[in-house]
């Protein structure tokens, strides 16, 4: 099974959400194609890291999650924030992608392009894209986000996932250490906490994993 954490704009969350989920997903590997390598940085300062592949080529990745799709393994994949073959691929193979988004008010600009995007990933490709716009950084008291549910039921290819990621001051301060809001001391009985908890199990029922 394979989930990826993926949209061509920046600064939406897709780290911040690949890192929480790792927690509570427990994925048997974890992909960083961010140019940044968030993922890997912050795995090197944990006690207990993940199995992380970063500095890959479209060749090796495909290799990788044959590999593991013949193990029936766990893949999370945290794609950067730019267009690129090996993003691509990677949301080509994926069960599942998870598109965070904002509310700002160029959000629906990128995420129209983001799915011009998966169409035409999904026609190269000849595959089925199941992508799932997650709501993150926005303001825990805002309710309703009609440009975005707007935006969903005119997609090809995205539908809205009911959790969302609110912006909470527990990512900040579980990230200084590399850790989830689920797992650091201060913040894993938070309401972060509980949303991200939420999500996952949002995610376990749609792709049917424990």
């Amino acid at each position: 099974m394979i989930i990826a954490t993926a949209h061509s704009k920046g600064g939406v969350g897709k780290t911040t959400t690949a890192l929480n989920l790792a927690a509570l997903l427990k994925p048997d590997l974890i992909i960083d194609q961010d140019l940044h390598k968030g993922l890997s940085i912050l795995n090197a300062q944990r006690e207990q890291p993940y199995d992380v592949v970063v500095d890959h080529d479209s060749k090796e990745l495909i290799r990788i999650l044959r590999e593991s799709s013949e193990l029936n393994k766990l893949v999370l994949i945290d794609c950067g924030g730019f267009d690129s073959d090996i993003n691509r691929k990677a949301i080509a193979a994926s069960d599942l992608v998870i598109v965070p988004a904002n509310d700002g008010p160029t959000e629906v600009i990128g995420l129209t392009q983001f799915d011009k995007t998966l169409v035409q990933i999904s026609n190269e490709f000849d595959v089925a894209i199941n992508a799932k716009v997650l709501l993150t950084r926005v303001n825990p008291n805002r309710k309703h986000f009609g440009d975005i549910e707007g935006f969903v039921e005119r997609s090809k290819l995205m539908s809205k996932l009911t959790s969302k990621l609110p912006t909470r001051k527990e990512y900040s301060i579980a990230m200084y250490e590399a850790l989830s809001v689920v797992e650091h001391p201060a913040t894993k009985y938070s309401v972060a906490s509980r949303e991200v908890n939420a999500l996952a199990c949002e995610i376990r029922e749609l792709l049917s994993i424990q």
